[in-house]
């Protein structure tokens, strides 16, 4: 069975290398990847595996080890993967990009199965499926001779070793505030399109108070929030040195934690719609922060106070949307004549409405 994956092949000169193949599968289904076949005969550059395929069996890829530069997973996908999937080590393979939504196991079953890689190779994982399991980063089963770069989802990354790679983590946020906690430190360059945070005080009026941080400290607790651009995601460089927060109410998590409603001394709260409200007694999930303030300045609501309104792009937190005066437009600069919740511009300021 042949599928063509993308595009057309006229308008190629015969020796030009091409990004269109096709796949052979073993079932009728087209989910099992057997092997290759070009019936033009020209070189085989890049290959992207559909989001469709559960399985690639091994020397499926042999056709292209001499000819492939880039090996892609389509979005969404997560196969499996037999090992040798070249035959032998493909020569020129230099990028390896996971995709999405792949799980540990697979993406690392992925880069066994390539065996000694090529210098200078980059490997790119945007995200992962399921949730984490410490138990399945293992990825010191990888050997990651002459790696040059390694970016992975930031949950994903710890103490590895990771050979002599430059290790980056990848954040993503599907929210414009959310809570975050990793395993790694890293270092953030603010050459990104989000902005770190942590914790530090609570104002009279219940405004919790939020600092800018230079590092994504393990272990601790941060905010995240999406400001310079609609990008859902940014790459921090792995920071090997110790570091450390002043002070922060933010409790991070890596695994997931039952946390209860209060203590002595305390209350704990959880993040929703951009506001940090009481929790009762629950679990936080992994890699996710939950605030705990004294008692004393307990309130039935904390909203966020940004203190530097240049670098947030958020100048107040209103709570009604009778505070907003002026023309109001959305963040695509579109005039908005009955805001609701969300993010708005009056007035040259920018206003989240809850």
């Amino acid at each position: 069975m042949l599928l063509l994956l993308a595009g057309s092949m006229t308008g190629f000169a015969q020796s030009e290398p091409i990004t269109d193949v096709y796949f052979t599968y073993e079932d009728e289904g087209k989910t099992i990847i057997d092997g290759l076949t070009d019936p033009t005969g020209q070189a085989v550059s890049s290959l992207t595996i559909p989001a469709t395929v559960t399985k690639v069996k091994s020397g499926a890829f042999t056709m292209a080890a001499n000819d492939l530069t880039s090996l892609n997973i389509e979005s969404g996908g997560n196969p499996t993967f037999e090992s040798g999937l070249f035959g032998a080590n493909p020569n020129t393979l230099t990028m390896i990009d996971m995709g999405d939504g792949m799980s540990v196991p697979n993406m690392i079953a992925l880069l066994q199965s390539l065996g000694t890689f090529k210098e200078g190779t980059e490997i790119v994982a945007s995200g992962f499926s399921g949730e984490k399991d410490i138990s399945e980063d293992t990825w010191d089963d990888v050997k990651w001779t002459n790696v040059s770069s390694i970016t992975l989802p930031a949950e994903l990354i710890g103490d590895q070793t990771f050979g002599t790679a430059t290790v980056s983590g990848r954040f993503t946020i599907d929210k414009e505030i959310i809570t975050f906690c990793t395993s790694a430190t890293f270092a953030d360059d603010g050459n990104n399109n989000m902005l770190f945070y942590r914790a530090d005080s609570i104002a009279d009026d219940g405004r919790l108070h939020i600092q800018r941080v230079d590092y994504v400290v393990a272990g601790e607790g941060v905010l995240i929030h999406r400001s310079k651009s609609s990008s859902g995601y940014c790459d921090l460089a792995r920071y090997s040195r110790d570091v450390s927060y002043a002070s922060n109410l933010l409790k991070g998590v890596t695994s997931a934690t039952e946390i209860p409603a209060e203590g002595t001394g305390f209350k704990n709260y959880i993040l929703k719609d951009g506001a940090f409200h009481p929790t009762t007694r629950g679990t936080v999930k992994a890699n996710k922060a939950y605030l705990q303030i004294p008692t004393s300045a307990a309130r039935e609501m904390l909203s966020i106070s940004f203190d530097d309104e240049e670098t947030t792009g958020v100048a107040e937190v209103r709570s009604q949307i009778e505070d907003v005066r002026g023309e109001v437009y959305d963040l695509s600069g579109r005039r908005v004549a009955h805001p609701t919740k969300g993010l708005y511009i009056t007035n040259g300021k920018k206003y989240v409405i809850r």
